[in-house]
């Protein structure tokens, strides 16, 4: 089987790991922005709309990694990267792929193509009422670092900033298995 690979402009391609479970994970290219809306806004009660992901896809901080079952998009992490450090701003997958290994198959895709990229340490913010993406991101290696009070703007629900440290000497991230 093929390795997902992480490109960037100007940059030479960087292998991240064997597709396992039928998942592989790609860059996402703005081919994909209707089916971007389409995952984000089954979990999403404040969605992004079009130009907020249009603008992801173009930035140079911007990592935007696809998770893929054949050539079906099933959920997208978008995570910003500057220098060493690197923040998740959106990880969603599609209602009907939750809970089948994808969204962890995603995450450590994404930590380990971190690392490889220099990043030393990557921060998230979470609602307090997602045990399920909280239990996955502990699972990690993530840490409660604080907490947001009343974060989120469409309910005043807060949320918990997680952060994983020392990516590069911990080995934390072994990318999927």
């Amino acid at each position: 089987m093929t390795s997902p690979e992480i490109t960037r402009p100007g940059e030479e391609r960087v292998q991240t790991g064997a597709t396992v479970e039928g998942f592989h994970v790609s860059p996402v290219s703005h081919l994909w922005l209707g089916r971007l809306v389409e995952i984000d806004s089954s979990w999403n009660p404040k969605s992004w709309s079009v130009r907020l992901f249009e603008r992801e896809l173009s930035s140079l901080t911007s990592r935007v990694r696809g998770l893929f079952v054949e050539s079906e998009l099933i959920g997208y992490l978008i995570a910003h990267v500057v220098c060493d450090e690197g923040h998740i701003v959106s990880f969603g997958l599609a209602p009907e792929w939750r809970g089948k290994g994808g969204g962890a198959y995603l995450l450590k895709d994404f930590l380990r193509a971190a690392r490889l990229e220099g990043v030393r340490a990557i921060s998230l913010d979470v609602r307090v009422s997602n045990i399920r993406a909280r239990a996955l991101y502990e699972r990690c290696g993530f840490t409660t670092a604080g907490i947001r009070n009343r974060y989120y703007s469409d309910n005043g629900e807060d949320a918990i900033t997680m952060r994983l440290e020392g990516l590069l000497e911990s080995g934390k991230s072994r990318g999927p298995r």
